[in-house]
């Protein structure tokens, strides 16, 4: 008779979870496995429960681990459990389920089916058509961070102008999400404020930053990203692992260490992230 299956078994939230193959290997380079993924999901939930609640989440599954290749899945799974919470967006096809961020063993569960990032939308399930936050994604096309950090502090203060109180954290892969929270009507009023900030720092430094989407076009500047700013569109949760070596993680930054020459996008990580926060209170407390 062949053996039966380990798994973990974990309660959350009073719910009775059971996690299949814990011991499989979800880094290869690194041998973090499937266990210690559930481990840091189930510690780190209530902070990303605490900056995402009530938001619709696309999930970046990994089943096979990062070497496999991943994929998206923004419709929940006929499996999920009918306590996941979950709202219905229309599309121009129809319509999908989300799952929605709005209590711990969520997390938890999701992670078990291979979640090992997880994307949010950009306005909340209850009303789905106003956006919550505002973000411009640096993304660089060289190795070279300065302009990163020149561009973040520059936008820092122009959101300020405005009246916003910007927030900033790592991707965990290549750069910076400068984000603000904000209350308007529709996506397009929040593009626009995106588009308005972000043109007036090109106008700045036309030689270091561009809006230009397409990397033949741009050359070396920096990407000023404001094109995730629309219906249904997402980004990197706070404190989501992204799918790369090491495990980095989508860290909340003091603006100090943001701007700091020693800022490394993905200096933190599974292996870290807890002796940071036990040093100091989570930044976007």
């Amino acid at each position: 008779m062949a053996a039966k299956a380990k798994r973990l078994e974990l309660e959350v939230d009073g719910r009775e979870l059971s996690i299949s193959n814990p011991d499989k290997v979800l880094f290869p380079a690194d041998g973090i496995t499937k266990a210690e993924m559930i481990r840091y999901y189930r510690r780190i939930a209530p902070l990303l429960v605490r900056h995402s609640p009530g938001r619709p989440v696309a999930l970046h599954r990994f089943p096979d681990g990062i070497g496999q290749g991943g994929f998206f899945q923004k419709q929940v799974g006929k499996h999920f459990p009918d306590w996941i919470p979950r709202v219905e967006l229309t599309t121009r096809d129809g319509s999908t389920e989300f799952a929605v961020i709005e209590d711990e063993a969520t997390i938890v569960y999701l992670a078990g089916q291979g979640v090992l990032v997880f994307h949010t939308l950009f306005s909340q399930a209850k009303a789905p058509q106003r956006p919550v936050e505002v973000m411009v994604d640096l993304d660089p096309t060289t190795t070279d961070r300065g302009p990163i950090r020149a561009a973040a502090g520059r936008l820092r203060e122009l959101f300020t102008a405005r009246g916003y109180t910007p927030r900033v954290k790592t991707s965990g892969s290549r750069g910076l999400h400068v984000v603000v929270d904000v209350d308007l009507p529709d996506f397009p009023a929040a593009r626009g404020l995106a588009l308005e900030v972000s043109e007036q720092l090109v106008a700045e430094e036309p030689d270091e930053f561009t809006l230009e989407f397409y990397k033949d076009k741009r050359g070396d500047r920096l990407l000023l990203d404001i094109n995730r700013n629309a219906y249904q569109q997402h980004a990197v949760a706070p404190y989501s692992l992204r799918a790369l070596p090491g495990a980095p993680v989508a860290a909340p930054l003091e603006w100090a260490e943001a701007l700091s020459p020693q800022w490394d996008p993905q200096r933190w990580t599974i292996k870290n992230l807890f002796r940071r926060l036990a040093h100091r209170d989570d930044p976007w407390s």
